[in-house]
């Protein structure tokens, strides 16, 4: 109004207006953090996974270092010797010329050396650097299953924390409003002291809840960002949207994914393999050792007259007696391959009973949510009766706070149940070594939220609201099939 007459909006410029909060709402949805991005930031900056990374590529230049082994090497010689006695600069060129000698002896070469037989060492060492290589690949892809799944873990406590915040603000408001009235009967001589005794009782319970929760939710996005390397402030986080988790249809299924691509077993069976290679190697060393060896080189003494000389031959070297240190190292190769079979045999009984847990925790998690659901419906029915009775004078303020920490227990329990599914989800992803971002991703764009559900849980201000925001907290937890496992907000 201006000047006493009224400005009529144009459609126009209502419009304009709804796609102005339209494209803002957008803006800041597009820069909370969303669950699969959380993980492709972890796999990328956590310093323990840039830590294996590095350790995967010196074992793959150990593979190039076992390979080289089977060329020639080649070395350049220097040399100067001080000799007590005039000595032979150069050996016997020719007959009946006897060589120069002195005591300052120059010399400079070319010295080659190409194995030809090592006793299988060679191949059992190539072997070995190419196991290796893989060990440590399997380790760093264990490493990110396991940061993956601790991100997933971490994540959906922060979103627990952060809609238990909401609730309990939505509460405590809640319990003060009905403080309000309840001095206002007082006054008026409907109301007992002790009844609003009572009340103030459970209201600074609950506001104490709240501040368990607040550091609880701190507690949970600090050490989110520790997982995803990050120092700074965290963005907000995105609820975690319906998504399509492509679990296995049975604990068989689970199993046999399990056994082929776990990294876990990867690494044991390759380890295993590692450790036959290294009794290949003992075993070689009790062999004959063959090589090639060629040297040029030019000599002079004091006079600076250089004289050349060349040699090429085979040596071969066989192990006699060494105090039977070559047998023992056979003997200890033999047990560690012992111990690495042993090992694959472990690693894989404790991915059955990984497997088994991981499936039966889904399982639980599922009726446990919709248990919890129909508790807190249960709940919030039995609070809203019970304020009607107070107001009328048939119940006690007893009966009234007992509903509604039902509510409030009820509310929790619901909250724990639902991101409880979503890490009991990554657990059985983790366990058949399949966990990705991916693993997340949403199964369709979100819909348009009602608007019930952007009003904001800390905006109650009556019983009546509060009851009615549980509520459509539960009934926007989305329902879990045995194909579509949703992670519920």
């Amino acid at each position: 109004m201006q000047n006493g007459k009224i400005l009529r909006t144009s459609p126009l410029f209502c419009a304009a207006s709804l796609m102005f909060v339209f494209l803002v709402g957008s803006a800041q949805a597009a820069d909370a953090l969303s669950l699969p991005q959380a993980m492709t930031r972890a796999l990328a900056a956590n310093p323990s996974i840039r830590g294996r990374q590095a350790e995967l590529q010196k074992e793959a230049l150990e593979k190039d270092i076992a390979a080289g082994q089977r060329l020639p090497k080649a070395e350049l010689n220097a040399g100067y010797t001080r000799n007590a006695y005039p000595s032979l600069v150069t050996p016997i060129r020719q007959p009946g010329v006897f060589p120069a000698m002195d005591r300052d002896i120059f010399n400079i070469g070319i010295a080659l050396s190409l194995p030809l037989y090592t006793g299988g060492k060679l191949v059992a060492g190539e072997s070995l650097a190419e196991h290796n290589r893989e060990a440590a690949s399997e380790s760093l892809r264990g490493a990110e299953q396991d940061l993956l799944f601790n991100v997933t873990a971490t994540f959906t406590k922060a979103l627990h924390l952060r809609d238990l915040h909401k609730s309990a603000t939505a509460r405590i408001r809640t319990l003060e409003t009905q403080e309000a009235h309840i001095s206002q009967r007082l006054a008026q001589g409907r109301a007992a002291k002790l009844e609003l005794i009572r009340l103030q009782t459970q209201l600074s319970q609950a506001r104490h809840d709240l501040l368990a929760i607040g550091q609880g939710e701190r507690d949970a996005l600090s050490l989110l960002a520790v997982l995803l390397g990050q120092t700074g402030e965290l963005p907000p986080l995105a609820d975690i949207a319906p998504t399509c988790v492509a679990l296995p249809d049975s604990s068989d299924d689970a199993l046999a994914t399990a056994m082929g691509h776990h990294p876990d077993l990867l690494r044991a069976r390759a380890l295993s393999m590692a450790a036959a290679d290294r009794v290949n190697i003992a075993a070689g060393d009790q062999r004959p050792q063959i090589n090639l060896v060629a040297k040029a080189q030019e000599a002079a003494g004091r006079d600076w007259r250089g004289y050349d000389d060349a040699l090429i031959g085979v040596q071969m070297t066989i192990p006699l007696f060494d105090g039977s240190i070559r047998k023992n190292r056979l003997a200890q190769a033999g047990l560690e391959r012992r111990r690495s079979a042993l090992l694959v045999e472990e690693t894989a009984n404790q991915l059955v009973s990984e497997i088994e847990q991981a499936i039966g925790a889904v399982t639980e998690s599922r009726a446990r949510t919709e248990v919890a659901k129909q508790g807190e419906n249960e709940a919030s029915e039995a609070l809203r009766i019970e304020d009607a009775r107070y107001q009328a004078g048939e119940s006690t303020i007893t009966d009234f706070l007992g509903a509604e920490t039902a509510l409030w227990s009820a509310r929790v329990n619901r909250l724990q149940a639902s991101y409880d599914l979503t890490t009991s989800q990554a657990r059985v992803l983790r366990a058949m070594g399949e966990l990705s971002p991916e693993s997340f991703k949403p199964r369709h764009a979100a819909a348009a939220p009602t608007p019930a559900e952007t009003q904001d849980s800390s905006s109650a201000e009556s019983l009546g609201d509060y009851i009615r925001l549980h509520r459509e907290y539960g009934l926007r937890t989305p329902s879990v099939s045995n194909q579509e496992q949703g992670a519920t907000q």
